[in-house]
């Protein structure tokens, strides 16, 4: 068989494939259409939106530590400060000071981080979202520790985290668009 032949049929069959995967009405198209579209999103699209963007990931807030309600969180959050000897001139201009809900997507950006913004890092395998309160530099190195903003004190967890472990900045909240990813972390645990 020649060469030109050889690629024929190889294209035909591809076609067949590709016309099965995006028009099949079979259940096993269905779940490989799922699968090929997961992998597609997750390998390729969003890594090629990552670098076009310039973003260092786009992460879904899944809990309430950064939820500011009239009443009692903000009185958490504005006690704290106070407490803490934090005046409003310094945290006004602060972003996402009237905090930030569950199902927010926010995209993380690459950049100097000062005490106020919120950032994303790594505890274990899981990013977290909280407000940097303090920075510290020792040896060279800078640690920064954080506090959900809802949160009545920084974590144990949240105190000395090396630069190193931190994703980025929060730059822009998208309201509401997180919720597939948060379902998906309540439901699934992924």
């Amino acid at each position: 068989m020649s060469l030109r032949k050889r690629i024929g049929s190889a294209a035909r069959k591809l076609e067949g494939f590709f016309n099965w995967l995006f028009r099949g009405k079979s259940l096993g198209s269905h779940l490989a259409f799922l699968v090929f579209a997961y992998i597609a999103l997750k390998f390729v699209l969003f890594p090629a939106f990552l670098w076009v963007t310039g973003l260092n990931d786009v992460v879904a807030v899944l809990s309430g530590s950064m939820h500011h309600q009239p009443g009692s969180i903000e009185g958490t959050f504005d006690n704290w400060l106070e407490f803490n000897d934090y005046n409003e001139s310094e945290y006004k201009n602060w972003p996402f000071i009237k905090g930030l809900d569950v199902g927010d997507a926010v995209t993380v950006l690459p950049g100097n981080i000062t005490i106020g913004d919120v950032v994303v890092y790594y505890h274990g395998n899981e990013m977290i979202i909280h407000r940097v309160v303090m920075i510290n530099k020792s040896d060279g190195l800078t640690y920064y520790t954080t506090k959900g903003d809802a949160n009545p004190d920084s974590m144990d967890f949240e105190i000395m985290i090396p630069e190193s472990k931190i994703v980025g900045k929060a730059g822009t909240r998208v309201p509401l668009i997180g919720w597939p990813r948060t379902m998906m972390y309540y439901l699934v645990g992924v």
